[in-house]
């Protein structure tokens, strides 16, 4: 697959740069490839996208099967902070999906993000806090 922002896919760098760090987040998620979107994230990040805390293999199998049928995500940053080697992203979403009846369906809400920097200088997702107003996990 080609992104239109050059990363690596084996070690990928979510980079400290909130515009760049923002579209290789969408670029990967809109691949619908679970395990290159898996590696955004640290081994014991948590990721609430499923509506309860995720890590892991737990995290992996979610985003594995919720991304194989490739959704469409659709993100702007709303604010960023970056202190050392932690930063704090703030997201407003939209995700068009399929629903479990086969109908369109569209979730929407903001997300905090915590992403950390490791020893080698990549930026990668600690904390993944999606909160949704509408769809999935917003009943």
């Amino acid at each position: 697959m080609a992104f239109t922002v050059d990363f690596d896919p084996e070690n990928p760098d979510l980079t400290n740069d909130t515009d760049t760090q923002n579209e290789i987040f969408i670029q990967v998620f809109n691949s619908g490839d679970g395990e290159l979107f898996n590696r955004l994230y640290l081994e014991d990040s948590i990721s609430n996208f499923s509506g309860e805390p995720l890590t892991g293999a737990d995290r992996l199998a979610f985003f594995k099967e919720f991304l194989a049928s490739k959704p469409s995500l659709k993100a702007a940053v709303t604010h960023a902070y970056v202190a050392g080697d932690v930063a704090l992203i703030g997201v407003d979403y939209s995700i068009e999906t399929t629903g479990p009846d086969g109908e369109p369906l569209l979730l929407e809400g903001n997300c905090t993000d915590v992403l950390r920097r490791l020893d080698d200088g990549r930026w990668l997702m600690a904390i993944d806090r999606p909160v949704a107003a509408t769809g999935l996990v917003a009943e």
